[in-house]
């Protein structure tokens, strides 16, 4: 669509009358009479009504451009309307940037609309680099989208953008990475080009990447390992599990884990949630696909024992209640059985995610000290001790003292980030309508910071220090420090 349509009038220019010399005036034509001099507005009326309809069909073809992926046009961004931009260092420390006591702002947008309860964008971000993939609301078209964007700079810069068939099993799930290659659900994705193929397990979708072994698994009971020789898939192993639950294990918010694998070297496992009546987890070998029970549910009563959960570390996980725990390592043999008593401290998501030893020594009543701080609610959450793990002083925070009418945060916390000097922590909660109350609160003022959009924002991902990306359902969003 192109945006220098105008409106015009389809008359010709009126010829200037001609003048004898003499200056007697021209001689009347016959057959054409003189207009009427009260008929003269109809022209001008016509016009006006015209430009009127032009208008609107721009501005109504505009607003379907934005709304719409293009695709067309090879060279088309993207990238909505400008914003802010960003305009930091496009570094990565593990922690949040003190800038963001200054408040939060709308740095960019792109949109990748979708529909209320569709599917949205989906996204992961390897160094500078943003990708995002897509399947548009419409179910008939059944076409998968992905894009490369460069977040470096001001504006995010569209390095590629593809589009490839979507298989009748599709679960959009999350991004495997495979060396030079992404894989979401049996969809490839080369990282450098875009291009996308198929991968043989069309009734399984991928959960991990091991030392070029890709392992897939169904949603039934059915794990298999694929390696790609020369350009092919072939199967290397195939075995059998229990019922499976869910790709990626449901786990406390205590480590933050970001991958189903545990464990280095020859001693990894990919870690499977499953509906068993003795245990909860099992931990498959990716080279060879033996599979061991984790998580025994004996020492804790009965499988549906609503107080048990699991963390899953670097080295391992560890299964517990409110006044048990036991560790096992990441080839499930059982490392240690603790009594403790829960305690509602949540660490800070400060880069890396722990071991089940420093685990342990913070269930114990210890310091997390691969965190900068914790966080720990007091009196149903009327106030947020803040304790930073290097010794200093704690510091309380009102959590309604927020700048956007929030009565949240509650009790539930879901995340928390601090700055390495602890003048920003950053508070995720859910309400009751199950939307992200967050806040970036200033220790030293106590006031909370936050926007609409950033309480909108769904799948929050930390590429910088100093900023923060997003879905909506309009799309992905990124947020930055706000301008001083």
């Amino acid at each position: 669509m192109s945006n220098d349509g105008h409106p015009g009038t389809n008359t010709p220019p009126q010829a200037e009358q001609w003048v004898p010399p003499s200056g007697t005036p021209p001689i009347p034509q016959p057959g054409v009479p003189k207009p009427h001099a009260r008929r003269r507005g109809r022209p001008v009326l016509l016009a006006a009504l015209l430009c009127v309809i032009v208008i609107l069909a721009v501005v109504f073809g505009i607003r379907q451009l934005t709304q719409t992926l293009g695709g067309q046009d090879p060279h088309h961004s993207f990238t909505s309307t400008p914003t802010v931009g960003y305009s930091g260092a496009a570094t990565n420390t593990g922690s949040i940037s003190p800038a963001w006591a200054s408040g939060v702002e709308t740095a960019w947008r792109i949109p990748f609309p979708s529909s209320q309860y569709g599917p949205r964008a989906l996204t992961t971000i390897e160094g500078t680099i943003l990708y995002v993939f897509f399947i548009g609301p419409d179910h008939s078209t059944r076409e998968a989208t992905v894009a490369a964007f460069d977040i470096s700079s001001e504006q995010p810069r569209e390095l590629w953008r593809t589009t490839g068939p979507v298989p009748e099993s599709f679960r959009q799930s999350t991004f495997v990475s495979d060396g030079d290659q992404f894989i979401v659900d049996s969809i490839v994705i080369d990282k450098a080009t875009g291009a996308q193929s198929l991968a043989p397990w069309e009734e399984s979708e991928a959960l991990a990447a091991v030392d070029g072994i890709v392992v897939a698994c169904d949603r039934q009971q059915t794990c298999s390992g694929w390696t790609q020789e020369s350009s092919s898939w072939v199967r290397q192993w195939e075995t059998t599990t229990d019922f499976l639950l869910d790709a990626l294990p449901t786990s406390d918010s205590i480590a933050y884990p970001d991958t189903p694998v545990i464990g280095t070297g020859e001693h990894q496992s990919v870690v499977l949630s499953v509906d068993s009546q003795t245990h909860l987890l099992q931990l498959l070998d990716p080279r060879t696909g033996q599979v061991t029970d984790a998580a025994s549910v004996s020492p804790f009563g009965t499988r549906r024992d609503d107080k048990m959960s699991v963390i899953i570390a670097s080295d391992g996980v560890i299964a517990f209640n409110d006044d048990i725990f036991i560790t096992y390592d990441a080839d499930g043999f059982i490392t240690g059985v603790h009594s403790y008593e829960k305690s509602a401290r949540t660490p800070t998501r400060d880069g890396r995610v722990p071991s089940t030893s420093e685990l342990t020594d913070f269930l114990l009543g210890g310091t997390p000290a691969w965190t900068n701080a914790t966080v720990t609610p007091q009196q149903a959450a009327l106030t947020l001790t803040v304790t930073p793990s290097d010794g200093r002083p704690s510091v309380d925070i009102d959590p309604s003292n927020n700048d956007q009418s929030y009565t949240a945060p509650s009790s539930t916390l879901s995340a928390v980030r601090a700055s390495t000097d602890t003048s920003v922590v950053y508070v995720d909660s859910v309400d009751i309508n199950h939307s992200g109350n967050r806040f970036f609160y200033d220790t030293a003022s106590g006031k909370g910071h936050g926007s609409q959009e950033f309480h909108d924002a769904d799948r929050l991902m930390w590429p910088f220090d100093d900023l923060a990306i997003g879905v909506t359902l309009d799309g992905v969003v990124a947020f930055t420090p706000k301008a001083s």
